[in-house]
């Protein structure tokens, strides 16, 4: 059973591709060799801006059997994260991606971030460059580093 916050990045990123995180507090020493091709539906963009970082969840994917990515994007003074899906090997990443609706702003708070609509859900980066993701202070996922 996926947590709130899985169930949320799925639900509201279904037109975008995903990629997958290790979903234990454990780092998995495998390299993410396998990074498949970007397929992104055409949902009306809210804006773009400068990707900041990409992170694959390798331990779910959508129904359709796509993989799960996280992009974090800063535009302006704002900063958003946002899920994607790709299948195939290669993912191709936007330098200048859309911000679609279904992006959340995330703010900066002590170490780490925090969504500015649900406060219960935040990020942080670890040492290895892995995206933590916590929702009601509970790790739920580790995202391997991409770009």
């Amino acid at each position: 059973m996926y947590t709130p916050l899985t169930r949320l990045a799925i639900t509201a990123i279904a037109v975008i591709s995903l990629a997958s995180c290790d979903r234990s507090a454990k780092t998995d020493t495998k390299a993410t060799d396998t990074i498949a091709k970007l397929s992104v539906a055409k949902p009306a963009a809210v804006d773009s801006g400068k990707l900041v970082g990409a992170w694959h969840d390798e331990a779910i994917k959508t129904d359709k059997g796509e993989e799960i990515a996280y992009e974090v994007i800063s535009s302006g003074h704002k900063v958003y994260i946002q899920a994607i899906t790709f299948t195939g090997k290669n993912l191709t990443l936007n330098d200048t991606p859309p911000i679609t609706p279904a992006a959340s702003e995330i703010k900066k708070d002590g170490e780490g971030y925090v969504s500015v609509d649900r406060p219960d859900e935040r990020y942080k980066i670890d040492k290895e460059g892995n995206l933590l993701l916590f929702d009601k202070g509970v790790l739920v996922a580790t995202c391997k580093r991409i770009l």
